[in-house]
Protein backbone atom coordinates (compact mmCIF):
# COMPACT_ATOMS: atom_id res chain seq x y z
CA UNK A 1 0.00 0.00 0.00
CA UNK A 2 2.76 2.52 0.60
CA UNK A 3 3.51 2.82 -2.82
CA UNK A 4 0.30 3.53 -4.55
CA UNK A 5 0.62 7.32 -3.84
CA UNK A 6 3.85 7.53 -5.70
CA UNK A 7 2.46 5.37 -8.52
CA UNK A 8 -0.17 7.43 -8.76
CA UNK A 9 1.58 10.32 -9.19
CA UNK A 10 4.32 8.48 -11.62
CA UNK A 11 1.28 8.05 -14.22
CA UNK A 12 0.22 11.93 -13.53
CA UNK A 13 4.22 12.43 -14.96
CA UNK A 14 3.53 9.82 -17.93
CA UNK A 15 0.03 11.34 -18.95
CA UNK A 16 1.50 14.78 -19.60
CA UNK A 17 2.81 14.41 -22.80
CA UNK A 18 -0.09 12.45 -23.81
CA UNK A 19 -2.04 15.71 -22.94
CA UNK A 20 0.22 17.99 -25.12
CA UNK A 21 -0.16 15.94 -28.09
CA UNK A 22 -3.94 16.12 -27.58
CA UNK A 23 -3.64 19.94 -26.92
CA UNK A 24 -1.29 20.51 -29.88
CA UNK A 25 -3.65 18.13 -32.00
CA UNK A 26 -6.60 20.23 -31.17
CA UNK A 27 -8.43 17.26 -29.39
CA UNK A 28 -9.48 19.45 -26.70
CA UNK A 29 -12.13 17.07 -25.28
CA UNK A 30 -10.06 14.59 -24.80
CA UNK A 31 -7.74 17.39 -23.23
CA UNK A 32 -10.31 18.08 -20.61
CA UNK A 33 -11.26 15.16 -19.37
CA UNK A 34 -7.55 14.09 -19.17
CA UNK A 35 -6.01 17.10 -17.03
CA UNK A 36 -9.85 16.40 -14.94
CA UNK A 37 -8.22 12.71 -14.36
CA UNK A 38 -4.70 14.44 -13.56
CA UNK A 39 -5.89 17.16 -11.19
CA UNK A 40 -8.03 14.75 -8.99
CA UNK A 41 -5.04 12.43 -9.05
CA UNK A 42 -3.35 15.15 -7.40
CA UNK A 43 -5.67 15.54 -4.31
CA UNK A 44 -5.88 11.47 -4.87
CA UNK A 45 -2.23 10.29 -3.79
CA UNK A 46 -2.26 12.69 -1.03
CA UNK A 47 -5.69 11.37 0.26
CA UNK A 48 -4.33 8.02 0.47
CA UNK A 49 -0.77 9.04 1.49
CA UNK A 50 -2.22 10.83 4.48
CA UNK A 51 -4.93 8.44 5.69
CA UNK A 52 -3.30 5.11 5.29
CA UNK A 53 -0.15 6.53 6.74
CA UNK A 54 2.48 5.82 3.78
CA UNK A 55 4.09 9.52 3.19
CA UNK A 56 7.63 9.04 2.64
CA UNK A 57 10.24 11.73 1.79
CA UNK A 58 10.32 10.58 -2.10
CA UNK A 59 6.59 10.63 -2.86
CA UNK A 60 6.42 13.75 -1.22
CA UNK A 61 9.45 15.09 -3.95
CA UNK A 62 7.31 12.98 -6.78
CA UNK A 63 4.40 14.92 -6.11
CA UNK A 64 5.53 18.26 -6.29
CA UNK A 65 7.67 17.58 -9.24
CA UNK A 66 4.60 16.07 -10.89
CA UNK A 67 2.59 19.07 -10.22
CA UNK A 68 5.53 21.42 -10.81
CA UNK A 69 5.79 19.45 -14.47
CA UNK A 70 1.71 19.06 -14.75
CA UNK A 71 0.92 22.69 -14.06
CA UNK A 72 4.08 24.40 -16.12
CA UNK A 73 3.57 22.58 -19.38
CA UNK A 74 0.34 22.64 -19.31
CA UNK A 75 0.87 26.59 -19.30
CA UNK A 76 3.73 26.77 -21.71
CA UNK A 77 1.21 25.34 -24.04
CA UNK A 78 -2.11 27.01 -23.52
CA UNK A 79 0.23 29.75 -23.81
CA UNK A 80 1.74 28.69 -27.41
CA UNK A 81 -2.14 28.43 -28.92
CA UNK A 82 -2.58 31.57 -27.28
CA UNK A 83 -4.97 31.04 -24.70
CA UNK A 84 -2.93 32.34 -21.96
CA UNK A 85 -0.36 35.36 -21.83
CA UNK A 86 3.23 34.23 -21.64
CA UNK A 87 3.98 36.59 -18.43
CA UNK A 88 1.65 33.87 -16.33
CA UNK A 89 3.96 31.50 -17.74
CA UNK A 90 7.02 32.96 -16.46
CA UNK A 91 5.57 34.25 -13.03
CA UNK A 92 4.65 30.69 -12.04
CA UNK A 93 8.20 28.97 -13.83
CA UNK A 94 10.29 31.86 -11.87
CA UNK A 95 7.95 30.91 -8.55
CA UNK A 96 8.70 27.41 -9.33
CA UNK A 97 12.34 27.81 -9.74
CA UNK A 98 12.91 30.18 -7.12
CA UNK A 99 11.43 27.62 -4.93
CA UNK A 100 13.70 24.73 -5.62
CA UNK A 101 16.78 26.75 -5.75
CA UNK A 102 15.50 27.44 -1.85
CA UNK A 103 15.17 23.86 -1.27
CA UNK A 104 18.71 22.77 -3.03
CA UNK A 105 20.23 25.78 -0.81
CA UNK A 106 18.59 24.11 2.15
CA UNK A 107 19.76 20.84 1.66
CA UNK A 108 16.76 19.71 1.76
CA UNK A 109 17.58 16.63 -0.92
CA UNK A 110 19.95 14.99 1.34
CA UNK A 111 18.37 15.42 4.95
CA UNK A 112 15.45 13.29 4.60
CA UNK A 113 12.96 16.05 5.27
CA UNK A 114 9.39 15.52 3.33
CA UNK A 115 8.84 18.70 1.11
CA UNK A 116 5.81 20.24 3.41
CA UNK A 117 4.13 23.14 1.42
CA UNK A 118 2.86 25.72 2.56
CA UNK A 119 -0.89 26.36 2.58
CA UNK A 120 -0.90 29.27 -0.10
CA UNK A 121 0.80 27.02 -1.83
CA UNK A 122 -1.99 24.47 -1.92
CA UNK A 123 -4.65 26.88 -2.26
CA UNK A 124 -2.24 28.47 -5.45
CA UNK A 125 -1.33 24.58 -7.32
CA UNK A 126 -5.43 24.49 -6.61
CA UNK A 127 -6.37 27.80 -8.60
CA UNK A 128 -3.51 26.82 -11.45
CA UNK A 129 -5.51 23.37 -12.08
CA UNK A 130 -8.76 25.26 -12.11
CA UNK A 131 -6.75 28.09 -14.41
CA UNK A 132 -6.23 25.33 -17.28
CA UNK A 133 -9.60 23.09 -16.84
CA UNK A 134 -11.30 26.51 -17.05
CA UNK A 135 -9.00 27.31 -20.16
CA UNK A 136 -9.90 23.26 -21.45
CA UNK A 137 -13.68 24.53 -21.03
CA UNK A 138 -13.32 27.50 -23.19
CA UNK A 139 -11.42 25.86 -25.99
CA UNK A 140 -14.78 23.50 -26.05
CA UNK A 141 -16.85 26.49 -26.27
CA UNK A 142 -18.04 25.85 -22.32
CA UNK A 143 -16.55 28.99 -20.45
CA UNK A 144 -16.15 32.51 -20.85
CA UNK A 145 -12.74 34.51 -20.61
CA UNK A 146 -13.79 36.48 -18.41
CA UNK A 147 -13.24 33.14 -15.93
CA UNK A 148 -10.00 32.87 -17.36
CA UNK A 149 -8.89 36.65 -16.37
CA UNK A 150 -9.70 35.97 -12.84
CA UNK A 151 -8.10 32.85 -12.86
CA UNK A 152 -5.14 34.21 -13.99
CA UNK A 153 -5.00 37.22 -11.65
CA UNK A 154 -5.66 34.56 -8.83
CA UNK A 155 -2.61 32.70 -9.87
CA UNK A 156 -0.25 35.45 -10.07
CA UNK A 157 -1.33 36.93 -6.77
CA UNK A 158 -1.16 33.50 -5.19
CA UNK A 159 2.29 33.19 -6.82
CA UNK A 160 3.80 36.22 -5.83
CA UNK A 161 2.09 36.19 -1.94
CA UNK A 162 3.71 32.29 -1.79
CA UNK A 163 6.97 33.12 -3.26
CA UNK A 164 7.60 35.79 -0.39
CA UNK A 165 6.12 33.01 1.81
CA UNK A 166 8.74 30.67 1.07
CA UNK A 167 11.58 33.35 0.81
CA UNK A 168 10.45 34.34 4.72
CA UNK A 169 10.34 30.57 5.81
CA UNK A 170 14.04 30.34 3.99
CA UNK A 171 15.57 33.32 5.72
CA UNK A 172 14.24 32.20 9.06
CA UNK A 173 15.82 28.77 8.69
CA UNK A 174 19.06 29.90 7.39
CA UNK A 175 19.03 32.47 10.25
CA UNK A 176 17.98 29.80 12.65
CA UNK A 177 20.74 27.19 10.83
CA UNK A 178 23.34 30.12 11.33
CA UNK A 179 22.81 30.62 15.02
CA UNK A 180 22.65 26.43 16.11
CA UNK A 181 26.41 26.40 14.19
CA UNK A 182 27.43 29.54 16.49
CA UNK A 183 25.85 28.07 19.08
CA UNK A 184 28.14 24.75 19.15
CA UNK A 185 31.22 26.73 19.15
Amino acid sequence: MNYIPNIISGIRILFIPIFVFLLINSNYIACLYLFLIMGLSDALDGIIARNFKCESVFGSYLDAIADKIMINTSFYFLCMIYVLPYYLFLIVLLRDLFIFAGILNNNSFTSNEMIKPLFLSKINTFIQIMLVLICLLFLNNLSSIEFIQDLTNAVIFTSIFSLFEYIHGYKSYISLKSYRFSANL
